[in-house]
């Protein structure tokens, strides 16, 4: 069995290039590829951009490390027996639904100055509708999305200091890591395809008073697919 997690760090993998350079390296060495884990990323308060000029919080998470990664190995999943693709995402998907592209990618024309905790939501908003549709397109690959619940991690104490007490009691990154390591392991027919995982069941992807408001149209997601595919050159 061939399992990849996202191995570059959060730059390279932001940067579309570095993207297809390792999927090139990877396809001369191997034919399938079973299980694709979608889980680096980054939560910066100041905003950054690659060399491309995507925004790197955006890029890192869905644009590169879920959207062009997975696209590009499709032929490998194909070939695969039992293969999955797993999109880590996270609670703070919860809070936003999907926005516009222009707010999404944090470019000029965004409904909003640049929010590094927005940033990260709408990334992982995007995840968790990337699974559902590739549940559909894709429906011989096995793809989820899943929350890690919240984790003390270094990434997590860099982007919230003090603050990450709000997010507390935290799991250490063992407990975080077990739920995805089942999705990684159980068997494709064990699985909800399309479905938000945590803790090895399938969640609720929207919650609050509200949570017709986290919803995004259908619309909405066809867009969002549109310009991944642009943005992605597939």
């Amino acid at each position: 069995m061939l399992t990849i997690h996202n191995f570059f760090n959060f730059f390279n993998q932001g940067e579309m290039a570095s993207v297809r350079k390792a999927v090139e390296d990877l396809q001369g060495k191997e034919k399938k590829v079973d299980v694709l884990v979608c889980n680096g990323g980054v939560l910066l308060n100041e905003k950054q951009t690659t060399s491309e000029g995507n925004e790197v919080t955006f890029a890192s998470h869905l644009l590169g490390g879920s959207y062009l990664l997975s696209q590009l190995l499709i032929p490998q999943f194909k070939a695969a027996e039992d293969p999955r693709i797993i999109f880590v995402s996270s609670g703070g998907m919860y809070t936003s639904p999907f926005p516009d592209w222009l707010t999404a990618t944090s470019s000029e024309g965004a409904t909003h100055e640049y929010d590094g905790n927005l940033a990260y939501a709408y990334a992982k908003r995007g995840q968790v509708l990337l699974a559902g549709e590739y549940a559909k397109v894709y429906p011989d690959i096995k793809t989820v999305s899943c929350h890690p619940g919240w984790t003390l991690t270094p990434a997590v104490d860099s982007a919230y200091g003090e603050n990450k007490k709000y997010l507390e009691p935290m799991r250490n990154t063992w407990q975080g890591a077990e739920g995805i390591g089942w999705l990684m392991g159980a068997k494709g027919s064990d699985l909800e395809s399309g479905a938000f995982y945590l803790d090895r069941s399938p969640q609720r992807k929207h919650l609050g008073l509200v949570p017709s408001y986290t919803k995004n149209t259908e619309k909405d997601v066809e867009d969002m697919m549109a310009n991944l595919k642009k943005s992605g050159n597939c």
